[in-house]
């Protein structure tokens, strides 16, 4: 049987009183004092005036000072000592006149003394806590204004009992652990914008739930000593719905006696909201880029699955030749139904990478071969390719290693690459070369080149070159850079260029190889 749960107690601030009415009794309440203060005055003032006790009664005088330094304000204290100080001093020269000085004289000088070091010291008292209150009245703005949630909780029962039990700082991470150690800490107080955030009053269940959240990742760096924890999680509203947040847990050093530990929460559903948003439309504008570079490819599409169709209907033909003949030839027939077999896979697989080039589908990560992507790509340009005259020249170091990636986004970058070269020496009269690198950086990750020798980009352009809807080319979308940095960032890589105006481009293309587990896979 588990052992019972403490009830947390939560603090439940009760609304702040109508401003009138906090007023009307502050303003009771130093009345009263006044009064008391003057009463007392008078009292003392009448029995060092007539008692025929000799001692230095008027020092009961700084009772009165202090009665009136209660009231908070500086006026009240100064009347009340310079009042008291003048019925000491009449009460004296109307009692022993203005005679030689005596034991009386000294009585007096002490009672003096005492008024005006109570005085003082009341006033300083009196600015302190005027300081204090509004550094409290500054906080008490922040915590309750603040649109951060805020929670205040008291560790200190926690951190008693690891001290007593010498827990080490990683603790037992079971559910009973984890609830026995949670009822040792106490909320203090709770901000508006945390309420606010759970849609719900200041009840001990939806506090608790908060806490729960992060309480198991924060517990052990406050037995390590550590001075905050930062985190993400997602708390339960009272409606069902879940919200995001990240949290900030500020804990005090050991020696602190308040021990409060404050507790930060931000919540980022619209943030979160506005993420996915973003890598929604994203990825809208990357399939435009493919449908619209797919349209650029056209021709190159017609030819490829034109070669296929025309061997099929070539070796068809041939096929029924052999047959027609007076003796059929049907080893000739099987070869031209064999050879009809592959170029019909052959126009399946070129149909197919087509339709996955086009497709809109999340990203499918997955263990590549780069000397496969670099290939997969020059078929769907090589028709653009030859109708501009591009000598493409392919170089792929032998025994890459593997890279994990999407397959149809790394050809997308490959493609819009080599086409955006073929348009630039389209308007090229020498000789028009491309260049295909892959090779290994000196870091061990892979590196492809893809290099023109056209006219390259001007020096105001290149820091632009992959900024969104910037474009060298009239009809450019200016999209198609800007979606390749993106995607080769999201695979851990980078894209960058290199050109020097006249002398053509590089484009540079660098990503990380698979870990070793995923390779072998």
């Amino acid at each position: 049987m588990s052992e019972p749960r403490t009830p947390e107690p939560q603090p439940v601030r009760s609304p702040a009183d109508p401003p009138i009415a906090r007023q009307a009794e502050d303003a009771h309440s130093r009345n009263a004092l006044l009064a008391t203060a003057l009463l007392l005055a008078i009292a003392i003032f009448i029995f060092d005036t007539f008692s025929p006790l000799e001692g230095a009664v008027a020092v009961l005088y700084v009772v009165v000072v202090v009665l009136a330094a209660r009231t908070g304000r500086r006026r009240d204290i100064v009347v009340a000592a310079a009042g008291t100080l003048a019925l000491t001093l009449y009460a004296y020269f109307d009692t022993h006149g203005a005679r030689e000085a005596g034991a009386w004289t000294l009585r007096a000088i002490v009672s003096i003394a005492a008024i005006v070091m109570t005085g003082v010291l009341a006033l300083q008292g009196c600015a302190a806590t005027a300081a204090l209150v509004r550094s409290e009245s500054r906080y008490r703005r922040i915590f309750d204004a603040s649109r951060i949630g805020i929670i205040e909780q008291d560790w200190r029962a926690l951190r008693s009992a690891v001290s007593a039990q010498g827990l080490p700082s990683s603790i037992h991470r079971g559910a009973r652990d984890v609830a026995q150690l949670r009822s040792l800490v106490r909320t203090i107080d709770t901000n508006p914008a945390m309420l606010a955030m759970l849609r719900r009053g200041a009840d001990a269940e939806g506090l608790r739930a908060v806490s729960d959240r992060f309480f198991a990742d924060t517990r052990d760096a406050f037995v390590r000593g550590e001075m905050f924890v930062e985190g993400e999680s997602e708390l339960l509203r009272s409606d069902g719905s879940r919200t995001p947040f990240l949290y900030t847990v500020i804990f005090p050093p050991p020696d602190d006696p308040d021990g409060s530990v404050l507790v930060f929460i931000v919540d980022i559903t619209e943030r979160r909201q506005a993420q996915d948003a973003l890598l929604a439309a994203q990825a809208d504008l990357a399939h435009a880029a493919r449908t619209a570079t797919l349209g650029e490819l056209s021709a190159s599409i017609a030819h490829e699955v034109n070669q296929p169709l025309m061997a099929v209907v070539t070796d068809g033909q041939a096929g029924l030749r052999w047959l027609r003949r007076a003796t059929p030839d049907l080893a000739e027939v099987e070869q031209a139904l064999t050879r009809i077999v592959a170029e019909g896979n052959r126009a399946g697989q070129i149909v197919t990478r087509i339709r996955s080039f086009v497709k809109k589908m999340p990203a499918q990560h997955e263990v590549l071969s780069i000397a496969t992507i670099i290939e997969d790509a020059v078929l769907l340009v090589e028709r653009e390719l030859l109708a501009t005259q591009v000598e493409l020249k392919v170089e792929i170091a032998p025994d890459l290693p593997m890279l994990r990636g999407d397959r149809i986004q790394l050809q997308q970058i490959l493609v819009n690459l080599m086409v955006n070269a073929a348009q630039a020496l389209a308007a090229s009269d020498t000789p028009r070369r491309l260049r295909v690198a892959a090779g290994l950086e000196d870091s061990g990750r892979i590196a492809v080149c893809v290099e023109d020798n056209g006219p390259g980009i001007g020096p105001g352009e290149q820091s632009r070159i992959f900024e969104p809807f910037f474009t060298t080319r009239q009809a450019g979308m200016g999209m198609g850079l800007a979606i390749c940095r993106t995607t080769a960032e999201a695979h851990g890589g980078r894209l960058s260029v290199d050109s020097v105006p006249g002398a053509g481009a590089a484009f540079h293309l660098i990503l990380p190889v698979a870990a070793l587990e995923d390779a072998e896979t």
